[in-house]
Parts: C-alpha cells; structure tokens; sequence
C-alpha cells in the first residue's frame, strides 16, 4: 500500500506550525526519557546494521513503548528487505527513513509513511533530488559522504532555497546546539534532526545538550 501522507494526518504544505525537532540513533531507555523530557517531537532508530548506533528491531520495540503519543518513532534504514521494514512497523515505527538508494516506489509501498533522505553537497542540489517524490513526502537534507549513508557530522552551509520545499524538509547534518538556531531563521524548515551533535560518543546521548539544542531550535 503507498502512503504519502505524512503520519497522524499532517501535510507538508499546512499552515505556519512550530518546528519539529527530531533525535537520531538512540540506543538506551535512559536517552529515549532524556529526549522526551526535552521536548523533541520525533526519535530515530537506527535498523542499518553497519551503523555504530545499530539497535535490533526486538530492542527498539522496547524503547518505542515508552513514548507518548505526541512523540512519533521513526525507523531509519539502508536498502533494507522489505520484511524487515515490516517488521519495524509492527514494532510500533510510525514513519519510514530511507537513507539508501532505495526508489520511490518502495518507500513509498508500506502501511505507514515515508521520508527519504537526500545526500547532497550543497542545499541548492536539493530541488533536482526532490523531484522523483511526491510533493507531500517528508525530506531529510544530509550532507553527501561517499562512504557514509548519513551520520558524517559535517554541516551543509546554509543557503537560501524554495520556501515549498523547506516547509517539507528536515535539515540534518553537523547541527549542534550551538548552530541549529542559525540555521532555523535562514531556512526556515518543517523540522531539524540531530545525532552526533548531542552525543558524548556513537549511540549515547548527552543529556545537556539534548535538551540545549531542543530548546534552542524552538525558540529560534
């Protein structure tokens, strides 16, 4: 089944609405509390196996129950099987991230929706990798690494891009507490998404600059 609606019934394109902030490639119970209290709206968890921040989907089923219903788990994926997307869904995922080479057609072929991250080397390259998805798709925006699908820790500089496009876009990439204000008043984007930037090593959460970066990016 394609779904391109974006989950609990949001579109893209609706009105002025706050930013969201997502938290990326967590692993432990103690981080997912840390980055609920803060008041992040999305946590990511990583299915992508050569990831250092890697959490089983048996595992992740654990940490997804502990969310409130304003907070969507998201399941973040390399060309994975379909079976095991699936099973990440029956987990308790609420949207699917595909960082790989993965076409349109399947991210678009499961129950709950879809966002596709886009690698490129700069913010005016994301038109053109926009255009294969439906216009009410999520877009995550990371920086093009040619040995790494995401995670590279290194910022896109910001530049201006189409307005409908940032209202859909989430931007990720080398954001930190420091920076991410800044980048939220010059593009003003549906979302922001953090993980290396709010760690003290891969998969472990600092807890004070999760909750900086939260409170930072919302009242930027």
């Amino acid at each position: 089944m394609s779904t391109t609606r974006p989950p609990d019934g949001r579109r893209a394109d609706a009105p002025a609405r706050p930013l969201c902030v997502k938290i990326c490639g967590l692993t432990r119970a103690a981080d997912v509390a840390a980055a609920i209290e803060a008041g992040a709206d999305l946590l990511g968890f990583n299915f992508y196996a050569s990831s250092p921040r890697y959490v089983a989907i048996a595992e992740a089923a654990t940490l997804i129950r502990m969310l409130p219903r304003r907070v969507l788990a998201v399941g973040i994926f390399v060309d994975p099987a379909a079976d095991d997307v699936r099973r990440a869904i029956d987990a308790g995922v609420h949207l699917l991230q595909f960082h790989g080479d993965e076409t349109a057609a399947f991210c678009g072929s499961f129950a709950v929706a879809a966002m596709k991250a886009l690698r490129v080397r700069r913010l005016g390259d994301l038109a053109a990798a926009a255009r294969v998805y439906p216009e009410d798709w999520w877009l995550l925006a990371d920086t093009a690494d040619e040995r790494l699908h995401g995670g590279s820790g290194r910022a896109l500089a910001a530049e201006p891009i189409d307005a409908g496009l940032a209202r859909r876009l989430f931007l990720a990439g080398g954001l930190t507490p420091e920076s991410v204000a800044a980048a939220v008043r010059t593009l003003r984007p549906l979302g922001v998404d953090v993980c290396s930037g709010v760690e003290d090593r891969p998969g472990r959460k600092n807890h004070a600059l999760l909750r900086a970066f939260v409170s930072h990016a919302k009242a930027a």
